[in-house]
């Protein structure tokens, strides 16, 4: 059989992957995103929209409640993107109820796994594409296992401020990072907590500015707000990341004055930005 896959993700896409290594193990060919191609079968699996027909389809872009068929137990086709990493979930579940967020809507289980389900040893890096990896009661588990592996870890999701402590800045000081640190910072009501979060950081020498920390803009708050928090993030010494929730002139102005680092030649972010033109 000559199986179709196809989808928008820049980089990789887990559940393609493990439908390929099925449909391989059965000895039949498989194609990545040749839409016109002839094909017995297809699967589609869509981050942002809805591009193409399949006969199978799922993925946040066309419909987050929907999943493509679970093949959990299969180790992933790590030949279908050409790269140089395990790719995986510990923990898909998080226990936030965002609604900015399409996480919530995929209702994930509360279920812990090895890195061994799907890490290949061929690798020293890995990827896990947890939601929120600290609200894992068995997360100390995981990182064990990467310590005892070796490994490299790249991680696209970042960790919750909110839920750091000093054993688990610890254990992110720890480790090996192939990518800088990622957090957030969503919500204005969340400041104690993400403030606690920032000095922990500091405290276990995580002060840098090639990590960074997402800022949601666009959704609840306001530019003063916007403008705030970014100041507070810059002040502890990492990098805020604008990620606007609608792209309007406002949300794509500020992200990209942010991202230029032009506030860096002044003595607050606000000051840069009244002097900011960009855009205009």
């Amino acid at each position: 059989m000559k199986i179709s896959l196809l989808t928008d993700a820049p980089r990789h896409n887990l559940a393609l992957m493990k439908i390929s290594a099925v449909h391989k193990a059965r000895g039949d060919q498989v194609l990545l995103n040749c839409p016109i191609e002839p094909a017995d079968k297809s699967y589609a699996s869509w981050l942002f929209r809805t591009r193409y027909a399949a006969n199978v389809m799922g993925g946040p872009g066309y419909d987050p409640t929907i999943r493509l068929p679970d093949v959990f137990e299969v180790k992933p086709d790590y030949d279908l993107f050409k790269r140089d990493y395990s790719l995986g979930y510990t923990w898909e579940y998080c226990p936030r109820q965002c609604g900015f967020c399409v996480v919530p809507k995929q209702d994930n289980p509360k279920v812990h796994y090895s890195i061994w389900d799907f890490h290949d040893s061929r690798f020293k890096k890995i990827c896990l594409l947890n939601n929120n990896t600290f609200s894992d009661p068995r997360w100390r588990e995981t990182f064990k296992e990467i310590w005892d592996a070796d490994l490299e870890v790249r991680d696209e999701n970042g960790y919750d401020l909110r839920l750091l402590d000093d054993e688990k800045t610890d254990a992110l000081h720890r480790t090996k990072w192939d990518t800088p640190l990622h957090f957030a910072w969503d919500c204005i009501d969340d400041e104690s907590t993400i403030r606690r979060g920032l000095k922990l950081l500091e405290k276990h020498h995580l002060r840098s500015t090639s990590n960074g920390v997402y800022v949601l803009i666009g959704f609840d708050t306001t530019e003063e707000q916007d403008i705030y928090r970014c100041q507070v993030i810059d002040d502890h010494g990492l990098t805020p990341y604008p990620m606007p929730y609608v792209r309007n002139r406002y949300t794509r102005r500020f992200k990209r004055f942010v991202n230029l680092h032009y506030y860096r030649e002044y003595e607050s972010i606000e000051a840069a930005w009244g002097h900011y033109d960009g855009g205009k």
